[in-house]
């Protein structure tokens, strides 16, 4: 989470003593507004802009409020996408909480004075702004003493967290609760409630690199529990009675994770959604229904604001406080950034680890060099460097970098050492089909020489890559292309390796898997619909499917099709900001040895001068199913 700052003004004083003189509303016309607003629905980093305007006069219910921290929230990016349930008129200022002192009040105000810390009660208030004139009912004065995260992050996360703890069950009554998102602003104040009223907690997390140190962080916040995905699903922990099975679950993400929850929850428990981080919907065993009795609800804070009273919100709120002042809750993990820095905030928020469930995030600065993987020779090095030395040939081993120029200037982490012998078309396609295709086969599941691996879009440039890998594994591979693929394409798949290459078509006529290989162990699918259906057919029992490239997106919804089957997902984006140097050296290092030795490779490519880009770019599909060709820019030839 990102907030906003805001510099003091060092004429608080000064206004809060106009405010009473009789040329306050000359002084409060003058006064201008810092402010992001966006006149579109669309992607943030393009449609929300700075601008300055001049603060209205006050009306006699409103109070001009000097804005000193505004979060920026999963909700506020829906929202400015206009994906979110609640539509706004356009043009519009973003910003659903925050806080800040009041400079002045209308006419009419008799609950707030100049000086009051407050912060915005009712959401699309617009609070992504340094000053804003709000109605006295969007506001509530906080203690001076409450920590500015906090009093600028009450309203959503925290509230969200004590409505789902205290309206569906009895959690005082010995009562385990069981989450996860775990790491998310909501489930940190999960964990810390739950510390507070003395309640059980066990929490998941995904698995990442510095896992132990997460586990750490939420156990000193609370935490009676933290478990990753994988472990829940071989955890003992209920069975062998060291916790109750939990009656109430919080559920964020959805898809496979919630069904995992689910499994372990107490008879007559609870289950409720508040969030899809997975975008992959809550998928529901039948036994849960019918033998476990066990419900499902959701919640939304938005709606259970418009229909509790006056009563009931002062209580939550003053409840919350009491401990944000005692320190016994905290604000979330969260950086300070400035107002002016606007677009970093939301380039962080819209990444995966922002949880908004935006496909294939990974925004450059703009302007920028396009390109995402490519080789080239080391001309000059820095007098720091000691990775390589000049006329090496390198390739790119991070994304994202611009490789479509002449020369180019980067970082020695950035860039792997390559053999000479390797050929410009392998070296300059390393870093992306290849690499792909090399943790899919590596990461989810360890299959054997004679065993079956089956793929749709085989004509792909992974595809290809696929295919010769599992060659040098002694891997059969069962290919399936789109009906419209050529007899051309289909012979140069079996020339690199491929052990059946079928149509889509012939795919779903085969009734029974009645060729001369055993059944898939393993399936890589990247497109969905039909291909996706015919995958679910042909996997073997208690086989593994992958879902990468066009299908990443791809709600999992067919998983009651087969129940024993393991489903995943793979983005090498994701692989790549976890992925450790050496892991990165030793995969390239195999892929350029195949390449080296005539076993490997570049999928099907054709050259291009710079100067015919676009050309390459009219002719790149981006449907993996569509893909046959690569464009390679060769930059040893003149502009």
């Amino acid at each position: 989470m990102a907030l906003l700052p805001y510099s003091k003004s060092v004429f608080r004083k000064a206004q809060c003593y106009m405010a009473q003189c009789s040329n306050v509303k000359s002084f409060v016309r003058n006064l201008m507004s810092k402010q992001l607003v966006y006149t579109e629905f669309g992607d943030p980093l393009q449609v929300v802009k700075l601008r300055e305007s001049a603060v209205p006069p006050l009306g006699s219910q409103d109070v001009l409020v000097r804005m000193l921290a505004a979060p920026v929230n999963p909700a506020d990016i829906n929202t400015i996408q206009g994906k979110y349930p609640v539509k706004v008129k356009l043009p519009s200022i973003p910003g659903n909480e925050g806080v800040g002192i009041v400079e002045e009040v209308g006419d009419k105000v008799d609950s707030i004075t100049c000086g009051n810390k407050v912060i915005v009660t009712k959401p699309l208030q617009g609070t992504w702004r340094n000053y804003g004139v709000f109605n006295k009912n969007a506001l509530r004065v906080v203690p001076e003493e409450l920590g500015l995260v906090e009093a600028a992050t009450l309203t959503v996360n925290p509230c969200t967290a004590y409505r789902m703890l205290l309206d569906f069950v009895n959690i005082q009554d010995k009562a385990v609760v069981i989450q996860n998102g775990a790491n998310g602003a909501c489930g940190q104040n999960v964990i810390q409630l739950c510390k507070a009223w003395g309640v059980k907690n066990i929490n998941i997390v995904r698995s990442r690199p510095d896992i132990d140190s997460l586990k750490s962080y939420l156990m000193n916040l609370g935490a009676s529990l933290v478990l990753t995905e994988e472990e829940l699903r071989n955890t003992t922990i209920f069975k062998d009675k060291q916790y109750e099975k939990p009656k109430l679950a919080l559920n964020c993400v959805g898809g496979k994770n919630a069904l995992e929850l689910v499994r372990h929850m107490h008879h007559s428990g609870k289950m409720i959604t508040y969030g899809g981080m997975s975008r992959d919907p809550v998928t529901i065993p039948t036994s849960a229904f019918i033998f476990k009795n066990i419900s499902f609800h959701g919640f939304w804070m938005t709606a259970w604001n418009e229909k509790a009273c006056q009563v009931e919100k002062d209580a939550m709120v003053l409840d919350i406080v009491k401990l944000m002042c005692e320190n016994r809750l905290k604000g979330p993990v969260h950086k300070m950034v400035k107002f002016e820095e606007y677009e970093g905030a939301l380039g962080n928020a819209l990444n995966r680890q922002g949880f908004t469930g935006c496909k294939n995030v990974c925004l450059p600065r703009l302007p920028t060099v396009a390109g995402d993987e490519g080789i080239g020779e080391v001309v000059e090095i820095g007098g720091l460097v000691c990775t390589c030395v000049p006329g090496q040939r390198v390739v790119l081993s991070t994304r994202m970098l611009g490789s479509w120029r002449y020369y180019g200037i980067y970082h020695e982490r950035e860039v792997h050492v390559v053999s000479p012998n390797l050929s410009l078309p392998e070296g300059a396609m390393l870093t992306s089909a290849p690499s792909t295709a090399y943790r899919l086969l590596k990461d989810f599941r360890h299959v054997k020489s004679g065993e079956t691996v089956a793929q749709t879009a085989a004509n792909g440039p992974c595809g290809q890559c696929v295919i010769q890998l599992c060659k040098a594994c002694g891997i059969n591979t069962f290919n399936i292309v789109p009906n419209r693929c050529d007899h051309y394409l289909i012979d140069h798949l079996y020339r690199i390796g491929a052990t059946s290459v079928v149509t889509l078509e012939e795919a779903e006529n085969l009734s029974n898997f009645s060729t001369s290989l055993t059944r898939p162990v393993l399936a890589l699918n990247c497109l969905g619909g039909r291909f996706e259906d015919v995958m679910l057919k042909l996997l073997d029992r208690n086989g593994t499917i992958i879902y990468y490239g066009d299908a990443f997106c791809l709600p999992l919804v067919k998983q009651f099709l087969r129940y024993d089957v393991t489903f995943a997902k793979f983005h090498l984006k994701d692989w790549d900001n976890k992925a450790t140097p050496v892991e990165k050296d030793i995969m390239f290092k195999e892929i350029i040895q195949l390449m080296i030795t005539g076993n490997f490779e570049a999928p099907l490519y054709q050259s291009l001068e710079l100067k015919n880009y676009v050309y390459a770019l009219r002719g790149t599909s981006q449907y993996e199913s569509d893909r046959t060709y690569s464009y390679i820019f060769d930059l040893t030839l003149p502009c």
